[in-house]
This record gives C-alpha cells, structure tokens and sequence, in this order.
C-alpha cells in the first residue's frame, strides 16, 4: 500500500508539479487520509467514474483534469467533490505538468502517430528551479515518414486516435510532411505554426477564427477531439503508476466521455 502523499510525491519527480501553468490547479484535490491499494486512471473526475471506482474498491482517482479547478466556496451534495469525500476516494491530477513534461500528453499523442525526429514547439511560460530557468513548451512537433496530402492525413489521425472517420479539419492545400501536434484545447497555437514551417497541426479543439486563420495560411488544422488527444496518454501514466508501485492495482477507464457520434 502507498499514501496519497508518497504517490503525489512520486508522480511529482516524473511530472514535475512546479511545470504546470499559473491557472492550472493540478496536484491533490482530495486526501481522505487513506492508504491506497487500486487506482482508477480517468481523463476526468465525474459522477460516474466516482460511481465506478466505488463499485470496485478503489482508494484513489488519478485524473488529467483537476476535479477542483476554480476556489469552492461550498460544497454541494451529488457533486464530485462531496461524492469523493462521502466515498472515502482520494483525488490526485496530473494536468498542465503532464502535458508539459517530457513522456507526457504530447510526447505520446506525437508517437500515437508515428511522428519522427521530435522536439518541443509552443513555448508557454518559464519556471526558476535551483537557481536555473527551465522553459516550457507545451506542445511538440515532428515529420512525417512519407509525406501525406490534408485529406489523407486527416483519415490517418482519425485512424490513429479514434478508430473511426469524421471530425472536423482545415485542408491547407499543400503536402503535410512537417506536423505539430497539442492535446486537449490548443488550438489558439495555431497563430505560431507558421513561423515553425509547420504543415499540420492535430489538437483536440479550435475555435472558428483559428480554422480561418489556418485556412488563410496554408495550414491543416485537425480539430480530433479533446478526449481523443489526451485519453491515449492515461495509458502511460498509468504504467508509470505501475512502474513505481507494484503493489498497487492500477485501471485506466474510458467511461467518461460524454461526446457521443452518429453511425
């Protein structure tokens, strides 16, 4: 068994905590003060994935995105937070730190599809640590082994992250060989993509104005999904979990995307 204590602390040298953004709130949301024996991995903290990891005994929910984001001034009955405390289930997230750090979000999400000769791209803040600056680039980008024109490109990422066609994207008329990539709602880097020569850029959401501007720029933007960009990194960070204890039992589950899509 492991205390939420010494699993933060363990989470916090492979996915430094000091990394994540200034408006993040990543760390621990909950301590029930309990030792910890089965884990639920989840993209987020939910009624129904509090529901399930009761149903299974779990001590703890391991989340990408922070249960408590923004300060509670109280806390209601059948919301999460009330949910976890009246469950006994402690809460931990990795967030901005693990879509930062290196071997997190991006650096999967760029594997998943098979992006060569990678490196960090979209630097979004700096942190002092020992005396030394340490910068932070949130997304990454890489090439292509053989060269893909937009619609092509946008089946394979389909393919890759979510085993069907059709989501949205921009066709910036021209071979995609050079391709970024930012899970989750990165869209607004898109403004940076030209001044890297970046062909395509794969995130989770964009607004309209960012499709226009990649439109009018000759980038292909694919707009994937936010679940889709970041749930294929809980794998990892659950086997990281493993890595470290391997005592623990350590699940990741996939019920909590609400998005649903027609036949």
């Amino acid at each position: 068994m492991a205390s939420v204590g010494e699993i933060y602390n363990y989470l916090d040298k492979r996915y430094p905590y000091r990394l994540q953004e200034s408006y993040d709130n990543s760390g621990i949301m909950v301590d029930c003060g309990n030792e910890v024996e089965k884990v639920v991995v989840s993209l987020d903290i939910t009624n129904e994935v509090i529901s399930y990891a009761s149903s299974i005994g779990a001590d703890l929910i391991l989340s990408h995105h922070p249960v408590i984001f923004n300060p509670i001034k109280r806390i209601e009955a059948d919301t999460p937070v009330f949910n976890l405390i009246s469950s006994g289930i402690s809460a931990i997230s990795a967030h901005t730190n693990f879509d930062i750090a290196q071997g997190g979000v991006n650096d999967v999400l760029a594997s998943k599809l098979d992006l060569q000769n990678i490196t960090p791209v979209f630097k979004v803040s700096e942190c002092i640590y020992d005396g030394t600056v340490i910068e932070n680039w949130i997304g990454r980008v890489g090439e292509l082994s053989t060269e893909m024109m937009p619609s092509d490109f946008a089946n394979y990422v389909c393919d890759r992250l979510v085993g069907r066609r059709g989501m949205p994207y921009v066709d910036g008329g021209r071979p995609v060989k050079k391709a970024a990539v930012g899970g989750g709602a990165c869209g607004e880097f898109i403004f940076e993509c030209v001044g890297h020569g970046i062909d395509a850029f794969v995130t989770g959401e964009a607004k309209h104005h960012e499709m226009i501007y990649a439109a009018q720029n000759g980038i292909t933007l694919i707009a994937a999904g936010h679940y889709a960009t970041e749930q294929v990194a809980l794998e990892t960070l659950a086997s990281v979990l493993r890595d470290g204890f391997t005592e623990l039992s350590v699940e990741v589950t996939n019920i909590d995307n609400p998005l649903k899509y027609p036949n």
